[in-house]
C-alpha cells in the first residue's frame, strides 16, 4: 500500500537534514527484528512518526519538566501575582494578559512520592464565579486536545462551580453527572490518563495594583478561589474544597537541574522515539466507547469539547489513530512502547536521525506559511480544526505545529492566535527587533460594511459597557529554532517605563554593602533575583540614574513579615539571561547580573519602583483608559528599539536590537527575529454578515476580519 508522507499532505516542502550520529545501537533496548531496512523508506517514515507523535512526547515530557519546575502532579501551580514575564517561567509562550494556573495530570491512579493529590482517579476542581471575573479552564489530554472547557463563555455562573475530573478507567468516566455523598458533580472525563488543566485568568498587568482588574487584586479575589483536590481529599472534608495555601513550589537546585533533561524536545531520535513510547504505554489511546463516547451531541454537557468535525456523535477526540500506529510499527513504536528493532544498524539509525530533523523542519516551514496571504495581511491563523484536531494526516501536522508554537491551543470559540513573521511573506521582510514597525485598528465598520473587514478594532463578545467580556493583546515575542520553550517575551520590554511608578521610598541606603532597603512594593509580589527596577527622585544623590531599568542582582535578605517586611539586595545595571544554543536570551529566572551599581551614600529621600514590563497591548489597556487613541478613534501599536519619534509611549512594545543586546552581553550579531502574536479570547462568533476572526457558518471565507497590515517605519 502506497504511503503519503504527513508533512507533504500538509503541503510542507523541507530538506531533510542529514546527520551522521553515532552508533548506539548496543546501549538501546532491542525489540523483534523490523521489515523495513530501507533508509530512504526509514526517513520518510521517521518524518511521519515525528509529526504524528510530537504531541503526546510533549505532554509526557512537559509532565515531568512542570513537576520539578513549577507544581507537583495533580496540584495547581502558578506565580500568583506575577504575570508572564521575561525573567519567570510562566508557561510556553506564556500570555501575559492573564495569570495562569497549571497542573499536569496523571489520572492512572499511579502514585508520585512527591504529590499529596497523585494515585487517585479522580480530582475535584472547585472555580469561582465567572460570570463578571473573565477565565476559561481549558482541559487537554495527552495528545494536545482539548476534552473541557469551564468559565465564562461556556459555563458562566455567579457562585462556585464544581467539577469531578477523572480518567478513562475511573468508575465515574461514562457519567456527565454523579451524585456522591448527597452532592452533585459534574463530570469532566479525560479519554487518556495524562493530560493537562491549563487556566487563564484575565488580570491586567500594567494597572496600579489598587485597580480591581491588576494582577493583585485578580490573585486576590479570582486566583484564590480555584481548588484541585483528590475526591478522596474532598470527602474528608465534608465535601468542601481545600483551598492551596500556595501555588508557588520555587525548584530546589537539584530539581533545576535534573529539569533540564525535559525543557527541550530530544536532540536525539532514539530518545524522543523511547520518550513518546513510555508517553503511550502510561496513556493509552482511548476506544470509541471509552468515558462518554458516543454520546450524542445534543446531550453533550457545556464543558465537553466536542472533537473536530462532531457530525452527531461525541467521540473522544484522541479516538481513531489506531492505524497510524500500526504504520509506525517498522521503526518499532507500538502502544506498549519503542524498541530499537535488532535487525537495524548504524545505517538505520542514522536514517532514523535524518527523518526525525526533516519532520522537525517540515512542521517548522508549515507554521511560518499556513493561512499566510495578501488577503491576511500576511499574518497566520487557525480557526478551525484547532484545540481538538482531525485524526487525519492534516490534523496531525497542525497539531504538531501547535506544540512547536508554544504547547497547547484553545478551541477557536475560546481563542484564536494570530501570528505575523514577515510584513510582506517574504524572507526580506522577515521582522526584526532592529527596525520599527506600525499597526493600526481602525475604529469598528458600520453594519452592512463589506466584509472581510479589515484592519478593524478586533470583534469580541462585549459587555453592557461595550468592553471584552475577554479580552484581545498583542504580545510581542523573539523566536528561538533551537529551543522547544521558545517563542520568548523579551527583557527589552523593560525599556517601557510608561505604565511604572517609581512612587515607593526607599527605607535605607547602605553604601559600605552596596545594598538598597525596600518595602514590599505595591505591584508584582516580593522582589527577586532579576527584578526589574527603577529609581525616580534623588537617584543621582545615591550614584542611580533617574527613570532607567536596572535589576534586584541579588536573592533579597527578608526582615520581618507581612506588611512590615522588608528586602535588601544589590543593585545591578544590566541582567544576562543564560543564552540558548542559538545565542537568544531563554526566558526564565536564570541569569547573571552584570554592572553592579556603586551605591553611594546620598541624603535626601530616594524613591523607588518595581518595572511593570510592556510586553503586551491590547483592550485591557483601552478599558482602562492608558492606551492613547487616534482623533478618528483608532489605535496605533507601535514596535521597536526606542520610541518612536511622536508615537506616545503608552502605545509602544519594546524591541530587542543587536545594539540592545551588545550593550547586555558584549556580543554583535545576535539574533533579533521577533513575532507579534495577536490573541483574541471570547471573540464574536462566525458570521456571514457581521465581522469575526471565526470561520463564517457558509464556509465561503476564512472569517470575516483580518488583523491590520503591519508598516515598516523608515
Amino acid at each position: 500500500m502506497k504511503r503519503t508522507a504527513i508533512v507533504r499532505a500538509a503541503g510542507i516542502s523541507a530538506a531533510a537534514l542529514i546527520v551522521t550520529i553515532p552508533a548506539t545501537a548496543s546501549a538501546l533496548p532491542k525489540g523483534p527484528p523490523s521489515p523495513l531496512t530501507n533508509p530512504a523508506a526509514i526517513t520518510e517514515l521517521a518524518a511521519d512518526a515525528y509529526t504524528w507523535g510530537v504531541a503526546p512526547e510533549f505532554v509526557y515530557r512537559f509532565l515531568k519538566y512542570n513537576a520539578l519546575r513549577t507544581a507537583p502532579v495533580n496540584m495547581l501551580g502558578g506565580k500568583g501575582t506575577q504575570a508572564a514575564a521575561w525573567n519567570n517561567l510562566a508557561t510556553n509562550a506564556g500570555d501575559a494578559s492573564v495569570l495562569y494556573l497549571n497542573s499536569m495530570l496523571d489520572l492512572s491512579g499511579r502514585k508520585y512520592p512527591s504529590s499529596q493529590n497523585g494515585g487517585t482517579k479522580e480530582l475535584v476542581l472547585t472555580v469561582p464565579p465567572s460570570a463578571q471575573n473573565y477565565y476559561v479552564v481549558n482541559v487537554l489530554d495527552s495528545f494536545i486536545n482539548s476534552t473541557g472547557s469551564m468559565g465564562t463563555r461556556t459555563t458562566p455562573s455567579n457562585k462556585r462551580q464544581t467539577y469531578l475530573v477523572v480518567g478513562p478507567t475511573s468508575q465515574y468516566a461514562n457519567k456527565r453527572t454523579v451524585r456522591i455523598g448527597g452532592k452533585v458533580f459534574r463530570v469532566m472525563t479525560q479519554d487518556t490518563n495524562l493530560g493537562w488543566i491549563l487556566i487563564r485568568i484575565r488580570a491586567d498587568s500594567l494597572v496600579p495594583s489598587s485597580n480591581p482588574a491588576s494582577v493583585n487584586a485578580v490573585d486576590e479575589t479570582v486566583v484564590k478561589r480555584f481548588a484541585l483536590n483528590t475526591l478522596a481529599q474532598y470527602q474528608k472534608n465534608r465535601y468542601r474544597p481545600i483551598y492551596p495555601k500556595t501555588t508557588s513550589y520555587p525548584p530546589s537546585n537539584q530539581q533545576i537541574q535534573r529539569s533540564e533533561k525535559w525543557a527541550n524536545a530530544p536532540a536525539q531520535a532514539t530518545a524522543f522515539m523511547a520518550q513518546l513510547g513510555q508517553s503511550l504505554a502510561q496513556s493509552p489511546m482511548p476506544s470509541r466507547t471509552t468515558g462518554i463516547g458516543n454520546t450524542p451531541l445534543k446531550a453533550l454537557p457545556a464543558w465537553v469539547v466536542p472533537q473536530a468535525n462532531a457530525k452527531k456523535l461525541y467521540q473522544n477526540p484522541s479516538f481513531g489513530q489506531e492505524r497510524q500506529l500500526r504504520l509506525l510499527k517498522p521503526l518499532g513504536l507500538t502502544a506498549q512502547g519503542w524498541k530499537l528493532p535488532r535487525n537495524w544498524g548504524t545505517d538505520q539509525l542514522n536514517a532514523l536521525q535524518a527523518g526525525y530533523e526533516k519532520g522537525d523542519a517540515g512542521v517548522t516551514d508549515l507554521s511560518t506559511a499556513v493561512g499566510v496571504s495578501a488577503a491576511t495581511n500576511y499574518w497566520s491563523f487557525l480557526n478551525t480544526n484547532i484545540g481538538t484536531y482531525p485524526n487525519n494526516l492534516l490534523g496531525w501536522a497542525f497539531r504538531a505545529v501547535i506544540v512547536q508554537e508554544g504547547g497547547s491551543a484553545n478551541v477557536p470559540p475560546d481563542a484564536v492566535y494570530a501570528q505575523i513573521n514577515q510584513t510582506a511573506g517574504t524572507a526580506a521582510t522577515q521582522m526584526v527587533g532592529d527596525n520599527t514597525y506600525s499597526m493600526t485598528f481602525m475604529p469598528p465598520p458600520a453594519p452592512g460594511a463589506p466584509l472581510p473587514a479589515n484592519g478593524t478594532m478586533p470583534p469580541m463578545v462585549n459587555d453592557s459597557s461595550g468592553n471584552p467580556k475577554g479580552f484581545w493583546s498583542v504580545h510581542l515575542y523573539q523566536t528561538d529554532p533551537t529551543e522547544s520553550k521558545a517563542p520568548y517575551l523579551t527583557q527589552a520590554s523593560v525599556l517601557n517605563l510608561a505604565y511604572s511608578q517609581a512612587n515607593q521610598t526607599v527605607v535605607s541606603v547602605d553604601a559600605s554593602a552596596d545594598t538598597i532597603t525596600v518595602n514590599m512594593p505595591t505591584w508584582g509580589g516580593a522582589p527577586v533575583a532579576s527584578t526589574p527596577i527603577f529609581v525616580g527622585t534623588g537617584a543621582s544623590a545615591y550614584g542611580f540614574k533617574p527613570n532607567t531599568p536596572y535589576y534586584v542582582a541579588t536573592t533579597p535578605t527578608t526582615a520581618g513579615s507581612g506588611s512590615t517586611a522588608t528586602y535588601t539586595f544589590k543593585v545591578s545595571a544590566t541582567w544576562q539571561q543564560q543564552l540558548s544554543p542559538g545565542n537568544v536570551p531563554i526566558q526564565g529566572p536564570d541569569g547573571t547580573p552584570t554592572n553592579m551599581v556603586d551605591v553611594q551614600a546620598g541624603s535626601g529621600t530616594l524613591q523607588w519602583g518595581p518595572i511593570q514590563p510592556v510586553s503586551q497591548l491590547g483592550s485591557q489597556q483601552i478599558t482602562s483608559g492608558q492606551l492613547k487613541k487616534n482623533a478618528d478613534g483608532s489605535v496605533t501599536l507601535w514596535i521597536g528599539p526606542t520610541l518612536p519619534a511622536g508615537a506616545p509611549a503608552t502605545n509602544w512594545l519594546p524591541s530587542p536590537s543587536q545594539a540592545y543586546y551588545q550593550q547586555v552581553y558584549g556580543k554583535a550579531g545576535m539574533p533579533t527575529n521577533i513575532r507579534p502574536l495577536l490573541r483574541m479570547y471570547y471573540p464574536t462568533p462566525g458570521s456571514d454578515t457581521a465581522p469575526s476572526i471565526l470561520q463564517p457558518p457558509s464556509g465561503a471565507t476564512q472569517s470575516t476580519w483580518v488583523p491590520p497590515l503591519v508598516t515598516k517605519v523608515g
